[in-house]
């Protein structure tokens, strides 16, 4: 039996507490005594170079990686105690963005967003049709969202990144979610497909009130719409800091003398 603890809006709608992540017997230390919350509607940035533990906290926020150390509160829930059950319906409350988008590239744009809502359907589905066609109706209109209406019947794989990763979004949004992580989500793409693609995601997930913890590279990126950047390095957090206040000198601590794009 599912016992989540519902959100409350006058809590951090995610809490991490001295969390450590260790790999291959603890001759890898991935993340280091990484601390902070998360408020309701907010949107939070995680910066750092590649390996600095961007993604690995992410799979521990989403349950796909166990901690060797610390606490992950998601929603009032600790991760640790929760059920093999209770831990699927959490991640059903959970969207997620990937860097590869993660779309069946055989199934049709169409297919690949309707496969958001099968968490909280009962039953397997085989193609378009085996959805209601509300559904089918519902699903459309998150593609003409993302402006893809058009584009509902033709196979995810012929469609550029840009496009595929606006597919990805519509699932995402599709599922219902409460929090929002996304991984990398604009890595593969052009730098003007990137900013089209995050100034989307981001003014869509602010239309649906969702709270946004979505990792980048480059603290330039960053720096238009989030509310807030926590940086990385070597696993422990060197920079947490609103966007109103980050100037370049700390955007250094993370990336040392290479260029962020943030004006000093």
């Amino acid at each position: 039996m599912e016992t989540l603890l519902p959100a409350d809006p006058a809590q951090p709608i995610l809490s991490v507490r001295n969390l450590i992540k260790e790999f291959d017997r603890g001759a890898v230390a991935a993340l280091r005594d990484v601390s902070f919350d998360v408020v309701p509607g907010s949107v939070t940035v995680l910066v750092g170079r590649s390996g600095a533990g961007k993604t690995t906290l992410l799979r521990c926020i989403n349950g796909l990686e166990k901690p060797t150390g610390g606490t992950v509160t998601v929603f009032g829930n600790d991760l640790d105690t929760l059920s093999s059950s209770e831990l699927r319906a959490l991640r059903r409350r959970i969207g997620f963005v990937f860097q590869g988008f993660n779309l069946v590239g055989r199934a049709t744009a169409l297919e690949n967003v309707l496969s958001g809502a099968l968490g909280r359907l009962r039953g397997p589905r085989y193609g378009v049709m085996s959805y209601g066609a509300d559904l089918r109706k519902e699903a459309i209109q998150y593609l003409d969202r993302v402006g893809l209406a058009d584009k509902a019947f033709q196979r995810a794989d012929t469609l550029s990144g840009g496009q595929q990763q606006r597919v990805a979004i519509a699932r995402m949004l599709f599922q219902k979610p409460e929090l929002v992580l996304a991984d990398e989500p604009v890595a593969s793409l052009d730098p003007e497909s990137a900013r089209q693609v995050l100034t989307l995601f981001i003014e869509l997930c602010h239309e649906e009130g969702l709270t946004v913890l979505c990792s980048l590279h480059q603290v330039g990126l960053a720096t238009g719409w989030a509310d807030r950047i926590i940086g990385l390095k070597d696993g422990r957090i060197v920079l947490d800091r609103a966007v109103s206040e980050l100037g370049a000198d700390e955007a250094r601590l993370v990336y040392g003398n290479e260029s962020t794009g943030v004006a000093g």
